[in-house]
């Protein structure tokens, strides 16, 4: 049911389980319904909702010390992380029960009786978008994780095999496939070269699986996914099931040998396939290396030039994995972006000028990278605000701009935790890009220092360039009034000293603008609602 919606509703007024009827029907969710503790434990516990709505009339809504431990239930695990339910609580805004009820629990939204069907239609199909984007966003966050660990694998290992043997761990581990297996060869003549099996998994390592499986990958050079229904049916050995293999293949499209993960519960998702598929074009890389140092072992006297030039070639040709997993994390952080109606040019623009600044302020090459690579997810907190908020046309209300103010901390959330120093980076800049220098910012009123520098950094770069380009209610800034403004907020907003590397750098700022953008930027004709965009 993981493809699914589910909506779970504690309630017996038929207006209120109409509506929610109403509302999910065209969408496809599937609707259940509790009516005392025990069920809706039980329901929480196996269905996982999206959404729970409580109706604050129920007589198990108004008992909240026993309801509020219960929705603990709901929290599924996503990627190693808990991510909730969205609750929405509905009931009249003069009832005692409803106010008690949203004070002792997490509460998304809150619908009056009597209901109007249009509203709730709304909140629920809202609620439930929300959830999946936080649950996305998580998976994505895995998957970035993985692809820049993968990127960035280093190769201080004694031998080839010890490579592949660790790769092998690193995937099972992740992804919790209990047997993970390489294979080198041709069709009929395959070599076990690495593997790896979880503790407690002793079943299921036979040599026949592997090399029967091998000779079917490498004869016809395509994947092969059998899950257990499929397998049982046809006579497979439940030890080996689900499976998942790929065919190892080198830069000219020949097979190498063959990459083999099963014993799971299911078959990976698209998402673990696309690492698993970042692996294998990595472990053919590394395959071919590792040949290149066992020729230039052999020849290294008679042929050292030859062999040399071979294998700078098959750096450079792992330099280009490197690169298009790189482009992967780049193509990915701008999902957030995408969401309230950027190109995505501007991600591209903002984080070549803070790697620009980073690099006039001294930070080190490290640093420089990885603040090129973090700041395009300095707004990856949008995917938590609501469509109602952050495609709203106009002036958002007090009570709206709070909640538009809590996308750095839900930025910082989805990021936290990781062992990554790009999603350690990135994680530090989207909950610190909206402070100020003189603690008037948000979420958190750091002043000073306090502030990271990356976030720092980021923030003025963010600014530069809201202000020289070009958005449907303004033109852009000229060069010159975007300057003599940020000049202006020096020790208020921005911290002088990146100020100061900001000027230092100004022409090769303009050089990246002028690639990004051409040259027919107008003069500012909305100073106000510019100003407006950048606070």
């Amino acid at each position: 049911m993981s493809g699914i919606r589910r909506i779970l509703v504690v309630s017996n007024n038929p207006d209120v389980l109409q509506a929610v009827g109403r509302a999910a029907q065209p969408k496809g969710y599937l609707l259940f319904q509790a009516d005392d503790h025990d069920e809706l434990r039980l329901r929480l516990q196996d269905l996982k909702p999206e959404l729970v709505v409580l109706d604050a009339t129920h007589p198990a809504c108004q008992e909240v010390a026993l309801l509020s431990p219960l929705l603990a239930y709901a929290h599924a695990e996503i990627s190693g992380e808990s991510l909730r339910a969205q609750v929405l609580v509905v009931g009249s805004s003069k009832d005692v029960h409803r106010r008690v009820l949203a004070a002792a629990i997490s509460v998304d939204a809150m619908v009056d009786l009597p209901l109007d069907p249009l509203e709730m239609a709304i909140e629920v199909r809202t609620l439930v978008r929300v959830r999946m984007m936080a649950a996305k966003s998580l998976r994505d966050r895995d998957l970035l994780n993985q692809l820049f660990e993968l990127s960035t694998f280093t190769d201080g290992y004694d031998s080839p095999d010890a490579v592949l043997a660790s790769l092998a761990g690193r995937l099972a581990q992740w992804m919790q496939m209990p047997h993970v297996v390489v294979t080198l060869g041709t069709a009929n003549h395959p070599r076990i070269a690495a593997g790896h099996h979880l503790p407690g998994n002793a079943g299921g390592r036979g040599r026949a699986l592997v090399e029967r499986r091998h000779h079917e990958l490498v004869g016809l050079g395509e994947e092969l996914c059998i899950d257990e229904a499929d397998g049982v049916l046809a006579g497979e050995d439940p030890s080996g099931l689900p499976y998942v293999g790929l065919p190892l293949k080198g830069q000219q499209g020949e097979v190498l040998g063959a990459l083999h993960a099963w014993g799971a519960d299911q078959l990976p998702d698209d998402t673990y396939l696309r690492v698993l598929r970042a692996a294998a074009a990595r472990i053919g890389a590394e395959i071919q290396l590792g040949d290149s140092h066992r020729r230039l072992e052999e020849m290294v006297e008679a042929r050292t030039a030859d062999l040399t030039a071979l294998l700078e070639r098959l750096r450079a040709v792992n330099n280009q994995l490197v690169e298009a997993s790189r482009e992967t994390i780049m193509r990915l952080a701008r999902a957030a972006e995408f969401r309230d109606g950027d190109t995505g040019e501007h991600v591209d623009r903002m984080s070549s000028y803070a790697q620009i600044i980073a690099r006039q302020m001294g930070m080190g090459s490290e640093e420089q990278a990885l603040i090129k690579l973090a700041a395009p997810m300095h707004d990856i907190g949008k995917i938590g605000i609501p469509d109602s908020i952050l495609l709203k046309k106009g002036k958002l209300t007090t009570e709206e701009y709070a909640v538009m103010k809590a996308h750095p901390t839900i930025g910082a959330r989805i990021l936290a935790g990781s062992g990554s120093k790009l999603l350690q980076m990135a994680e530090k800049i989207a909950a610190t890009h909206h402070e100020k220098w003189d603690g008037t910012g948000y979420p958190n009123g750091l002043a000073g220092n306090e502030i990271p520098l990356a976030g720092r950094v980021v923030a003025l770069a963010d600014v530069f360039d809201a202000l020289t380009s070009p958005r449907v209610y303004k033109d852009a800034w000229s060069i010159d009034e975007a300057v003599t403004y940020i000049h202006g907020l020096a020790g208020l907003h921005f911290d002088p000293r990146v100020i100061q590397a900001f000027d230092q750098c100004l022409d090769r700022l303009l050089a990246v603008r002028a690639t990004h953008m051409g040259h027919d930027a107008q003069p500012a004709a909305a100073l106000d609602a510019a100003r407006s965009e950048v606070q």
